[in-house]
């Protein structure tokens, strides 16, 4: 339905009520002259009446044709002035709907009306691709900033939030959070507010790593936030600054991870290499004073030390194979065979056994399998006493899934050090570790070989109630 055409009512009305006025005023000031003078004229009563009637008479109709060419004129001349404040009213309620007043226009109108609204729809043809440009910008802007996987927060010069991304609500619950908070009662650290504070007061980008506890943890997370002023176009005044944060926290552990194990494979190494050094040079020294009855002694110690460092390379070397994903040789592995296989490569020593079949095979790569299972039970002998009990069991999970768990009534594992279990040469105790044979490989060789069949480990454990590491293959 098309809507009703705009009037100024109330101009035309004050325009008409003034040419009215002005006419009646002006045509009875004209009639009371001429009557004046027709009775001052010195004609008979008949004339003169005569003269009066048709005065009047002249009078009246003057006025009202005089009335009805100005309210032609006057709606002639407001008719486009209504057409154009309906325009502007259009354009400043309705942007998005463009121009469809164009076909109004009319050339017998007044000129400069013509020129005015010409101007008006050129104005409103701008305005409309201005406004779909700007929310096309708008609607692309949130869609990069809703799927950027970073958390993104942008604050005002009163440090309280514009606007945020997904991610960042996530991350730290804003759901009852007021949606002009400041900044502090959001992200509880002086080093946030810090650099919020430089950006906007210098105008310039900030950096710094910062530590903050996310909503549903409790352990703190590293971050980089990036923090960049907000400035407007004209005159380059700061209005505010957004600030993206990067989780860097795996960055941290993996750079830690890195410096542990150059530090720990230095160790390794120059452990036995110093002890073969030192005997080595005893029996060069004795060799050249003639004395060799510690000879064998010594050499026995030497060859101690060579296995335990080819052992360690040996497994530095099944790592990088394993992680430069070189194939496994997949085949149907009998776990039986496999198990006693590989109890007889590790004795018991005194350890009560005891062994579950629930499956007959499993899919896997025999050799890798057979590293597993070995590492698991040399950790288990190694650490739980004489006469303690080491359970073997092939079964399935809840999942339908088929596993191998090895558990035993050791000391067990304390918590803190369960997480970082699998990693290279990490050690719950060192120095009992090392007396014991072990490279610190053993667990990290388990994780990376159960990754390498699609499947996962895992380990439980409590203090003075034993341990379990579990194995699932994938169905």
């Amino acid at each position: 339905m098309k809507r009703r055409a705009f009037f100024p009512y109330r101009l035309f009305r004050w325009f008409l009520s003034q040419q009215i006025v002005f006419s009646v005023l002006l045509l009875a000031g004209v009639a009371v002259y001429l009557l004046i003078w027709i009775n001052n004229s010195g004609h008979d009563p008949e004339a003169i009446a005569d003269g009066r009637q048709m005065v009047i008479t002249t009078a009246v109709a003057s006025i009202i044709i005089y009335i009805l060419v100005s309210i032609w004129m006057a709606r002639r001349f407001f008719v486009p002035l209504g057409r154009l404040i309906e325009k502007t009213r259009r354009l400043s309620e309705q942007p998005l709907e463009g121009d469809d007043a164009a076909g109004e226009m009319k050339f017998n109108e007044p000129g400069e009306w013509f020129e005015l609204e010409r101007a008006l729809n050129n104005l409103g043809r701008d305005l409309h691709n201005k406004t779909i440009r700007l929310s096309r910008e708008k609607t692309e802007l949130r869609a990069i900033v809703t799927a950027v996987s970073e958390a993104v927060l942008a604050v005002g010069t009163d440090k309280r939030m514009l606007f945020y991304n997904p991610q960042f609500a996530f991350l730290f619950d804003l759901r009852h959070a007021a949606p002009d908070a400041h900044i502090s009662e959001v992200l509880r650290s002086a080093d946030v507010l810090e650099v919020y504070t430089d950006a906007l007061e210098s105008g310039m980008p900030a950096r710094r790593e910062v530590q903050l506890t996310l909503a549903k943890e409790r352990v703190p997370r590293d971050f980089q936030l990036s923090v960049a002023p907000l400035k407007k176009k004209h005159n380059r005044e700061v209005y505010g600054a957004v600030g993206i944060l990067h989780d860097i926290t795996e960055l941290k552990r993996a750079e830690r991870i890195r410096i542990d194990f150059v530090g720990n494979v230095s160790h390794e190494l120059r452990t036995p290499l110093t002890t073969i050094n030192g005997y080595v040079q005893t029996m060069i020294a004795d060799a050249a004073k003639g004395r060799m009855d510690q000879a064998q002694e010594f050499l026995s110690i030497v060859g101690q030390n060579v296995t335990r460092l080819k052992s360690l390379l040996e497994d530095l070397l099944d790592l990088s194979s394993l992680e430069s994903g070189k194939d496994l040789s997949m085949e149907m592995v009998r776990v039986q065979e496999l198990t006693e296989s590989v109890l007889k490569q590790v004795p018991a020593a005194g350890h009560q056994m005891t062994i579950e079949y629930r499956f007959d095979e499993v899919w896997g790569d025999a050799k890798r399998l057979e590293q597993v299972l070995r590492n698991l039970l040399e950790n288990a002998i190694r650490y739980v006493p004489k006469g303690g009990h080491i359970e073997v069991h092939w079964d399935y999970s809840n999942d339908g899934n088929k596993r191998l768990r090895v558990k035993d009534n050791g000391p067990g594992i304390a918590p803190e050090h369960q997480a970082r279990l699998f990693e290279r040469f990490y050690r719950v105790d060192e120095g009992r570790s090392r007396d014991t044979g072990g490279t610190g490989i053993g667990l990290s060789l388990v994780k990376h070989i159960m990754q390498r069949h699609g499947g996962r480990v895992w380990v439980t454990s409590q203090l003075g109630r034993g341990s379990e590491f579990g194995c699932e293959f994938p169905a």
